[in-house]
């Protein structure tokens, strides 16, 4: 493949990156792209097979060791539950007793919550997410 072309894969990437946010996983793509066509306009131009393992290799190595420093450089928090929701305030949808599970309204979606407290949540009681196991929230009334 000629450099220009991975240069137009790489801005195609980081397009699609902006469009459709992958939190950096198609920036990243796209910064190996881009780094391969630099790298060809120095006259080398190995077979097709070698360009492509060389492209794989470095889109791998860069969302291995750049993403997370990115993503948390520019982006916040890593994804995740706890950072995101532990301390928010919901309000359960049934009635939920000490340490059994029932649905808790929660940003505008529907999660699993176990009861973490002494004491029975009534339906429509407001909770406050704790912790997380997993993608089952923890909370209190």
């Amino acid at each position: 493949m000629p450099w220009w072309a991975w240069l137009v894969l790489g801005a195609a990437m980081l397009g699609f990156e902006v469009a459709i946010s992958t939190e950096f996983w198609l920036a990243l793509v796209g910064a190996a792209a881009m780094t391969l066509g630099l790298l060809l306009t120095f006259g080398f131009e190995p077979p097709a097979a070698v360009q492509w393992i060389a492209f794989a290799a470095l889109a791998v190595g860069y969302n291995i060791f750049f993403r997370r420093k990115l993503h948390e450089k520019l982006g916040g928090n890593v994804p995740g539950l706890a950072p995101e929701l532990v301390g928010d305030s919901g309000t359960a949808l049934e009635a939920i007793a000490p340490g059994a599970t029932g649905p808790v309204e929660l940003r505008g979606s529907t999660w699993r919550a176990r009861n973490t407290g002494d004491v029975a949540i009534a339906a429509r009681a407001t909770v406050q997410v704790v912790g997380k196991d997993g993608i089952l929230l923890e909370v209190r009334g």
